[in-house]
């Protein structure tokens, strides 16, 4: 008789808005873990309401600060990501992920953990156009301006480079934005029904990410999970050849504008207006396929200037030298809308462990556990773009926003990743469980006792120590 498999319970959330008491008790005790797929708004003071964007009428402390300061407990562990109504601040402080309050893990602009047998990995903030051919590497300044406070939430470059280089048997993606042409392998015409205002973003390929359409074929994990869009929606996407269909060619995927959706849009066939503030115009190792002997140094550090694979229907292809047994045929998508009584809001999915993951240290730790992957990632990225600053800024990343495929510098830094992997092999299983003792009250609490808190960056201990740790260049 064999064991029956060993499968994980997991709560899906879209957006969160603040609302976590409302999130929690609609969640029972069978539950294993929640996920939340983005605007989780971590306030944890007045002070860091300057920090989110947000209409002002929708500018509020809600419920996290009750977390932060203890006087409340999260009772599921939860994991989330960033969205585009954050505090900003504090996810900044965070930025390689970490507790942001007892028992709830915010996964960092970019990261990848295990739960149980379960890798999960996912990215931060929403794809804008114009923000990511600006590829600015440092921290956006306090006080933010009003160009600051959105485009610290637009996805970048080094995170793109960063998911790129992740492995290919994911269970589990967040992103807060959904893949551009995700609504043809669902019910498009149902979710047109009910969101009329979406037809000219999907006709003009606005509607999501273009990278996150790129990492969907590429990556190919068991689930993708999403928020953004304020509407339950499902899709599957079946690969098979090594390749998948899309509606679109990679012409129609070059310029996208950030789509606002409103705070409160319940009045689902109006069509939200642009903020006039928003910047305008708007394991694993298999590699992209590049002729090596016919690239100099500054073609990998730029572009394959050769045209991108497609297959017959414009969906662009990534070569692979070999793909690893387990590799995943198909992606379940789900996004979900906010947590509003009525709304389709969570969903509980059992995912089942995969047998050649049972052995995984993380199956008999009671909680979180670092992607040794993503911790060799951290180290390779953030070490090479800053000692080649300069060459990464002058990469064309108008042609790799178009063809994301041209970004041949994966191919030299996988090798790289690789060695480090090798590296921290070699460390003691211990070195990689996430405690939950390294949560620290740092910036402080809200109090109507304390006086003025200034708006600045609280340097967190999770950050400086995990990079201590693991020899990451930090720039705080």
């Amino acid at each position: 008789m064999t064991d029956s498999p060993k499968k994980v319970k997991i709560a899906v959330e879209g957006c969160c808005h603040g609302e976590l008491n409302a999130i929690y008790r609609s969640l029972d005790d069978s539950v294993d873990l929640l996920i939340i797929c983005g605007d989780f708004q971590a306030i944890r003071n007045q002070t860091d309401l300057d920090t989110m964007n947000v209409p002002k009428k929708y500018l509020r402390m809600a419920d996290f600060h009750e977390y932060y300061s203890g006087t409340k407990t999260a009772p599921i562990l939860t994991i989330f990501i960033g969205g585009n109504h954050e505090c900003s601040s504090y996810l900044t402080e965070l930025k390689f992920g970490g507790w942001v309050a007892p028992n709830i893990y915010y996964l960092g602009e970019y990261g990848s953990v295990w739960y149980r047998g379960i890798q999960i990995a996912g990215w931060s903030g929403i794809y804008n156009h114009w923000s990511f051919l600006d590829n600015f590497l440092d921290d956006e300044s306090l006080p933010f301006t009003p160009r600051s406070i959105r485009s610290v939430y637009h996805t970048k470059p080094k995170n793109f480079l960063k998911m790129s280089l992740m492995n290919h048997d994911l269970d589990v993606v967040l992103s807060h934005d959904w893949p551009v042409g995700i609504e043809k392998y669902g019910d498009a015409q149902w979710l047109l029904r009910k969101k009329q205002y979406f037809k000219n973003d999907i006709r003009d390929g606005k509607l999501g990410s273009p990278l996150n359409k790129f990492l969907l074929g590429y990556l190919r994990p068991r689930y993708w999970f999403s928020g953004h869009l304020h509407i339950r929606f499902d899709a599957r996407v079946s690969y098979r050849n090594q390749e998948i269909t899309s509606p679109y060619s990679k012409e129609e995927v070059v310029k996208s504008d950030e789509i606002e959706i409103n705070m409160d849009d319940e009045e689902e066939d109006e069509e939200p207006t642009k903020n006039s503030d928003e910047i305008g115009g708007l394991d694993m190792d298999d590699e992209i396929e590049v002729e090596e002997s016919k690239i100099t140094f500054e073609d990998k550090l730029c572009i394959d200037k050769r045209e991108s694979a497609v297959d017959s229907k414009g969906f662009s292809l990534i070569p692979s030298r070999k793909r690893f047994p387990g590799d995943n045929d198909e992606t379940y998508f789900l996004a979900l809308d906010k947590c509003l009584p009525h709304r389709r809001f969570f969903e509980v999915i059992e995912v089942e462990v995969k047998s050649q993951n049972l052995q995984h240290p993380s199956v008999k730790y009671d909680g979180l556990y670092m992607s040794r992957r993503s911790v060799a990632i951290n180290r390779v990225v953030e070490d090479f773009v800053h000692k080649h600053k300069q060459q990464f800024k002058e990469i064309s990343w108008a042609q790799i926003s178009d063809s994301p495929s041209r970004l041949t510098i994966i191919n030299e830094l996988r090798e790289v990743v690789s060695a480090e992997l090798n590296s921290l092999s070699r460390r003691d299983d211990s070195d990689f469980e996430i405690r939950h003792d390294s949560f620290k009250i740092v910036a402080p609490i809200e109090s109507k006792n304390t006086e003025a808190i200034p708006l600045k960056y609280w340097e967190n201990n999770q950050t400086v120590d995990y990079c201590a740790k693991f020899g990451i260049h930090y720039r705080s």
